[in-house]
């Protein structure tokens, strides 16, 4: 690290000392709240998708899950002079709950990166300096959130690329709890050996033909919500753009392409496509039904020079739980069951 980076470095350690109220930014030390949800935030920023989910703070690590903007129909009418009116829980009454689990976000940044953003002034190169790992936290966050399968004393990254191990996820969690919510699972949450070939000649003729079929597992009351959206796959997608460009169908059907791309609907749903979920992946529900939960005053935080290496440590810690608030407002299928077909007309 050069005099100027160095220099650099210092100012960020007393910056980190004001800011969160700690001697020594080198010893382990837990975070404000305040602080926390600032952190949360930009992380939000850098995420479109986080944007639009529920990243919420709990003060317990275990606990019910919170039901936000989720629930059955609640209007009604009592005769009361027969008896007294009751309420209704505006939320999710079965059991399954939440439970937040340490993750790691242990990242370095090189002495020469460093060395690189010593010309900025301190204010820049506080901000380049935490972009570094924000940005990635982020990432991390929703390919866990797509991808999670459990939450092991110890990951392995060589092994589960996709952080597979690192804490279970809102796809798993459905297959565990609500396995009738996503076809291609038995009622145990089992794989099955059954097909969805999506395309002339399959199952389902359209993308869209399989996604009323998917909106027919929410609960009634959520079918006409306008709140749905469609998560699908990138591999999914593309299909079905290729699909409506096909040269051989009547130029009216081609002109749905344009439409397509203009609206990004199908089946009448707001359609997305969003990081690290799986390629053939299709996903009917809202937004608000998927939340992170971050467990209040359980943030910890450490940075560290180390010249063995050549470069500054940031160890943060966090205690997460990911959950669909109302598995009856979500529906999929498998992905692993979705079928396409190949120039040569094969399933695949």
């Amino acid at each position: 690290m050069n005099p100027a980076t160095r220099n650099k470095f210092n100012m960020l350690s007393e910056h980190v000392k004001r800011q969160f109220g700690t001697d020594d930014p080198s010893r382990k030390f837990s975070v404000d709240p305040t602080l926390v949800q600032s952190l949360v935030e930009r992380q939000q920023e850098s995420s479109d998708f986080l944007k639009d989910i529920n990243v919420l703070r709990v003060s317990a690590q275990k606990g019910q899950r919170l039901g936000v903007g989720i629930g059955s129909p609640v209007a009604g009418r009592t005769d009361t002079n027969q008896k007294d009116r009751e309420t209704t829980y505006v939320g999710s009454m079965d059991s399954d709950g939440y439970e937040c689990v340490q993750t790691n976000f242990d990242t370095h940044v090189s002495y020469s990166m460093m060395d690189s953003w010593s010309h900025l002034d301190d204010a820049i190169f506080r901000k380049k300096y935490s972009e570094a790992f924000v940005k990635r936290m982020a990432l991390d966050r929703i390919m866990i959130g797509w991808n999670g399968k459990t939450a092991a004393r110890e990951t392995n990254r060589v092994e589960n690329p996709l952080l597979q191990d690192v804490n279970i996820g809102w796809l798993e969690k459905i297959r565990l709890n609500a396995p009738a919510q996503m076809m291609g699972y038995d009622g145990e949450g089992e794989e099955t050996s059954a097909e969805f070939k999506i395309g002339e000649g399959g199952n389902y003729g359209t993308l869209d033909a399989a996604v009323f079929d998917v909106i027919s597992l929410l609960d009634e009351w959520h079918v006409g919500g306008d709140d749905l959206v469609l998560i699908v796959g990138r591999e999914l997608w593309v299909s079905h753009g290729l699909t409506l460009y096909n040269e051989s169908r009547a130029a009216t059907e081609r002109n749905a392409l344009q439409v397509w791309l203009a609206s990004q609907a199908v089946a009448g749903l707001k359609t997305v496509t969003v990081p690290f979920f799986p390629a053939r992946g299709l996903l009917v529900t809202s937004y608000d039904n998927l939340s992170i939960y971050y467990q209040d005053g359980a943030t910890r935080r450490a940075i560290i020079d180390n010249p063995k290496r050549d470069r500054i440590e940031e160890y943060l810690s966090s205690n997460d739980a990911y959950v669909v608030e109302d598995y009856g407002k979500a529906g999929g299928i498998r992905s692993g069951a979705i079928k396409l077909k190949n120039e040569a007309g094969n399933w695949y």
